[in-house]
């Protein structure tokens, strides 16, 4: 066991837990980056077969496998090659127990107010060691706070450590992103490239020199609006911290 704040403990993972998080971890990816068309919800147990997890998580071949699970679930490249070693794996359980083996997960820490013990106020105060760990300032952070700005400023805490707490719990994001994001810029600069650049050969050297540099600067657009926070961030109906931690208390892991 190890504690990593006052709010915070580190326990061994379970295998449940690691299914959950990867369940959580993939709704919530293709809901924030739109790439994958939302697709019926797909049962998964412990017990069902590994493949059916793979689907469930929309990852199809063994590359995507490996880096989003280690993503989503903080894994090295040591630990994952000795989860993927060994005997061959047939099941959910025997993939999600390696996991478990070599990972942990969070426990808040029951805390006391008044003489009695709070668990919604137990974990509004692990959400804000986390964002805390992470750098951001939450001298102004209090229950009442809107989660407007937070979450569109440091969308990953909350879809990463903060969801961990109780995964699954979180409503599916919705993010808004700017007009000129990323996505519409890259998409300008492949069209013009197809249709425009070549046209542009035939009106000599100069012209086709213009069009490389108007394709540049799209490029460059969308590199500079990689990083960009979203517009608008929603979690359902949460408008709060005090909505949000009262959401966590629910099904997050306490020990007082």
């Amino acid at each position: 066991m190890q504690q990593t704040s006052s709010s915070l403990i580190e326990v061994p993972a379970t295998p449940e837990y690691v299914l959950e998080v990867l369940l959580d971890q993939a709704r919530q990816e293709w809901s924030k980056s739109l790439t994958v068309s939302e697709e019926e919800e797909i049962p998964v147990t412990l017990d069902s077969p590994l493949d059916t997890l793979f689907e469930a998580c929309q990852l199809y071949d063994s590359a995507v496998i490996s880096f989003y699970t280690n993503i989503w679930l903080g894994l090295s490249e040591s630990d994952w090659a000795q989860v993927v070693s060994g005997p061959q794996m047939h099941t959910v359980r025997d993939f999600c127990e390696r996991i478990a083996a070599r990972m942990t997960m969070p426990v808040i820490s029951l805390e006391t107010f008044i003489g009695r013990t709070c668990r919604p106020a137990s974990a509004f105060l692990a959400i804000r060691s986390l964002l805390q760990e992470a750098g951001v300032d939450v001298a102004d952070v209090a229950p009442s706070t809107s989660l407007s700005k937070v979450t569109r400023q440091h969308l990953d805490l909350f879809l990463g450590p903060i969801a961990k707490l109780a995964p699954g719990v979180l409503p599916t994001v919705q993010v808004k992103r700017p007009v000129w994001d990323t996505n519409w810029i890259g998409t300008a600069a492949i069209l013009f490239y197809l249709l425009l650049c070549p046209l542009s050969v035939g009106y000599g050297t100069a012209a086709y020199l213009v069009s490389l540099f108007v394709l540049a600067c799209l490029v460059i657009a969308a590199y500079g609006t990689k990083e960009r926070d979203p517009a608008r961030v929603r979690f359902g109906n949460l408008r709060t911290f005090r909505d949000l931690s009262e959401l966590i208390a629910q099904r997050a892991v306490f020990r007082g």
